[in-house]
C-alpha cells in the first residue's frame, strides 16, 4: 500500500520539481535585466571602437536611447549628438553624461529619426529597421566622403559593408552567449561623370558604388582605363597594371596625388557636365 501511495504521488512530486520556485521567479527577472543591461554597454562599446574614433569626430546617433553610444564616444575624445523621439529616454540619457563628466561635450536632440539633419557629422551610428535605413540611404550618399556610417543591421543593400564585427554579448538566460554583428559603412565620393585639368585633360568615370572604371586622355590622344575601388574620399592606385593613379576628393575636386601621366602631382581635376575638355 505505501509503495503504491508513493507511486501514485510521483505525477505531483515531478510536477513541482519541475517548477521554478516563487522565490527564484524574481532573481531570474533581476539576473536577465542586469544581463540586458551589460550587454547595451558591451555593444556601445564595441561601435566606438568599431567607428575608430578621433578627437576632431562628430558622431551622431540616431536612435540614441539612454544614450550610451554618444557617452561612450565622448569619453574617447570625440564630440556627440544623440537623436531620440522619447521624451522619458533623453532624460536618463542627460542624467547618464552628467554622471560620466561629458555633458559639455554632448548634445541630445528631440526629433524624428528620419527628418533630423546629418550634416556635420563625421560618423552616424543608427539604430534603426532596414526599412528605415533604406529611407536614410540617400541622405546618407550625400554627406562628405569618408563619412562613417554604422549599423546592428545590414540594411543597406547594394553597398557593401567595409567591416563587420562579431560581438559576443550576455543573453537574458544565465550562463549563455549570442553574437551581434555590427557593421561599418563609408561614403564614397561621387567620381560619376567627367573631370577636366588644366591643358585639355580629360578624366571619365563609370561608379557603381565602391567601383569605378576611368578612362584618361588629352585631346585626341589614345586613352587610357584603368578599374579600381573607391575608399571614401581617396581613389588609390588599383592593384597590377602599368598605370597606377592615386586620386583624393578635396572639396568637389579630384587631386592628384601621383601616377597620372602628363598631370603633376598636386593638380585638381574639375567636374564638367559636357563630354570634352578644352585645353
Amino acid at each position: 500500500m505505501r509503495c503504491r501511495r508513493f507511486l501514485l504521488l510521483l505525477p505531483g512530486l515531478a510536477a513541482i520539481g519541475a517548477a521554478s520556485p516563487v522565490w527564484a521567479q524574481p532573481r531570474a527577472a533581476e539576473a536577465g535585466a542586469a544581463a540586458s543591461l551589460v550587454a547595451a554597454e558591451r555593444l556601445a562599446q564595441a561601435v566606438v571602437r568599431l567607428a575608430a574614433l578621433r578627437t576632431d569626430d562628430h558622431l551622431l546617433d540616431l536612435g540614441t536611447a539612454e544614450g550610451r553610444v554618444v557617452v561612450a564616444a565622448a569619453l574617447a575624445g570625440a564630440r556627440a549628438t544623440g537623436v531620440e523621439t522619447e521624451p522619458e529616454l533623453l532624460n536618463r540619457a542627460r542624467q547618464r553624461a552628467a554622471q560620466a563628466g561629458v555633458a559639455d561635450r554632448v548634445a541630445f536632440r528631440e526629433e524624428d529619426l528620419l527628418r533630423t539633419r546629418l550634416s556635420g557629422a563625421s560618423v552616424i551610428v543608427m539604430h534603426l529597421p532596414p526599412e528605415s535605413q533604406q529611407q536614410l540611404r540617400p541622405a546618407l550618399l550625400r554627406l562628405a566622403p569618408g563619412t562613417r556610417v554604422i549599423s546592428e543591421t545590414d540594411g543597406l543593400p547594394g553597398w557593401p559593408a567595409e567591416q563587420t564585427q562579431a560581438v559576443e554579448l550576455p543573453d537574458r538566460s544565465p550562463g549563455r552567449l549570442r553574437t551581434q554583428r555590427i557593421h561599418l559603412w563609408r561614403v564614397p565620393a561621387p567620381v560619376e561623370g567627367n573631370w577636366c585639368a588644366p591643358g585639355g585633360f580629360q578624366l571619365s568615370f563609370r561608379q557603381s558604388m565602391l567601383e569605378y572604371r576611368a578612362t584618361f586622355a588629352r585631346g585626341g590622344g589614345t586613352p587610357v582605363q584603368w578599374r579600381g575601388r573607391i575608399d571614401g574620399a581617396s581613389l588609390p592606385p588599383p592593384v597590377g597594371g602599368a598605370l597606377r593613379p592615386w586620386l583624393i576628393w578635396s572639396d568637389g575636386q579630384l587631386l592628384v596625388r601621383r601616377g597620372i601621366p602628363g598631370l603633376p602631382d598636386g593638380v585638381r581635376l574639375s567636374r564638367r557636365p559636357a563630354a570634352g575638355c578644352q585645353g
